[in-house]
């Protein structure tokens, strides 16, 4: 039987997970500088990658033994959750906000 030797494999695979996490740093930006409660943001499926993202981390540790890989699942989804928080704080400021006028 012909094997391959996937170090190389799981090497790229947590790298580019890595990296992955580098890519959310836009759209966190965006979130933290959104002036209208981060409407465009969908919170459903950042928390779905958010889940998706621990459950993957967790596989890697528990099944595969994997600490790279967790980490940069763990990364993504830190990631995630960073920009839930924000946009939930944008929308709640906005709220506020309307609040305010709402009484003047």
């Amino acid at each position: 039987m012909f094997e391959l030797n996937h170090d190389w494999l799981i090497g790229a695979f947590s790298l580019s997970n890595s990296v992955r996490a580098l890519f959310y740093l836009p759209q966190v930006i965006a979130v933290a500088r959104s002036t209208d409660g981060a409407r465009d943001i969908a919170l459903s499926t950042w928390l779905m990658w958010a889940a998706n993202n621990t459950l993957g981390a967790v596989y890697a540790g528990v099944v595969m033994h994997h600490v790279t890989i967790a980490v940069s699942f763990l990364l993504a989804a830190l990631a995630c959750v960073v920009t839930i928080g924000l946009a939930l704080r944008a929308r709640r400021r906005l709220h506020r906000r309307g609040n305010c006028l709402e009484m003047a």
